[in-house]
């Protein structure tokens, strides 16, 4: 009797658990439908989705991760309309720093219509509501910045909604402190450059490598390749601890970021802080093997870290 009793709770926890998992999901398929309908009867061709900020405009994980979950909704959905690449979105506002803090004011909605050509911004917040997460969306028209559509929905404030509520996005200012005081994990040194990795954190299907380098000769530039197939031997690339092979995603040097090639002028004696991505991870990821960089600075080198150590 205790046994049939002891399944019958078990697979009552699942059913439930499945049940407000796929609650979530049906929201935000839900949405994507309604503003998908917005989009195409406002005769928008193109659309992108920024990250989702709280009601004091910062950033936090859920937020982002809610904005990709419906980017790619939006992109699946099959209307017509393209969807913007969130990384080269970000790379804009990085580049022209048109947001500071997640906020999109009719100002930089404009400015990102003009530098992307994209027609339509979805936006959001998300607000803790006792045992929910209140997520409102709107649609604004990057030519007018004016909302053309919205919608709002609950989420249940499940464990890991909870746990990306409680994450913070760190803003620029805390992110170079952050850089500059943390300890080393491993350091390289090759030519006049200093490498130091800082960290290197799985979320998700994504590696983040956080590295700072210091030009320790005189002031000159230095290029770190992603892909070239001209010169294969020194792309950038990470190898898992089953051999599997992945090139970056996203690649930030001081405050320049790219997805193929990037260079920047370094100053001597100067750490600069450098971000490198890696998307797709195998799940049965265990270990990072091998960091490879490519770099070209007065010649061709690579910087190479091995058995790196992972947070999670």
């Amino acid at each position: 009797m205790c046994k049939k009793l002891y399944i019958i709770i078990v697979m009552l926890i699942f059913f439930l658990s499945n049940t407000i998992c796929l609650s979530y999901e049906r929201e935000i398929k839900t949405i994507s439908s309604v503003m998908s309908e917005t989009i195409i009867k406002a005769g928008k061709r193109s659309v992108a989705v920024v990250d989702f900020v709280d009601l004091q405009g910062n950033v936090t994980e859920l937020g982002r991760f809610l904005a990709e979950e419906f980017s790619v909704a939006l992109a699946g959905a099959g209307k017509g309309f393209e969807v913007v690449d969130r990384t080269h979105l970000k790379s804009i506002l990085s580049e022209h720093k048109l947001s500071r803090t997640g906020l999109i004011d009719p100002q930089t909605a404009r400015k990102l219509g003009q530098l992307t050509g994209v027609e339509a911004l979805l936006t959001g917040t998300v607000t803790p509501f006792g045992d929910s997460v209140r997520l409102s969306v709107k649609i604004l028209d990057t030519a007018t910045a004016k909302v053309i559509g919205g919608s709002s929905c609950d989420i249940a404030k499940i464990k890991a909604i909870e746990e990306l509520l409680g994450k913070g996005i760190e803003t620029e200012t805390e992110r170079q402190t952050s850089f500059s005081t943390t300890k080393a994990l491993m350091s390289v040194e090759e030519k006049v450059f200093l490498f130091e990795i800082q960290s290197c954190k799985l979320l998700g299907q994504t590696i983040t490598c956080s590295l700072l380098v210091t030009n320790k000769g005189n002031d000159r530039e230095l290029h770190i390749n992603a892909e070239c197939d001209a010169c294969y031997d020194m792309n950038t690339r990470i190898i898992d601890d089953l051999g599997n092979e992945y090139r970056w995603s996203d690649f930030q040097i001081g405050n320049k970021r790219a997805d193929k090639h990037v260079k920047s002028f370094l100053v001597s004696g100067v750490p600069t802080k450098m971000v490198i991505s890696f998307a797709r991870i195998s799940p049965r990821f265990n270990k990072l093997s091998l960091l490879d960089i490519g770099c070209h600075s007065k010649g061709d080198f690579r910087v190479q870290f091995r058995n790196i150590p992972l947070t999670r």
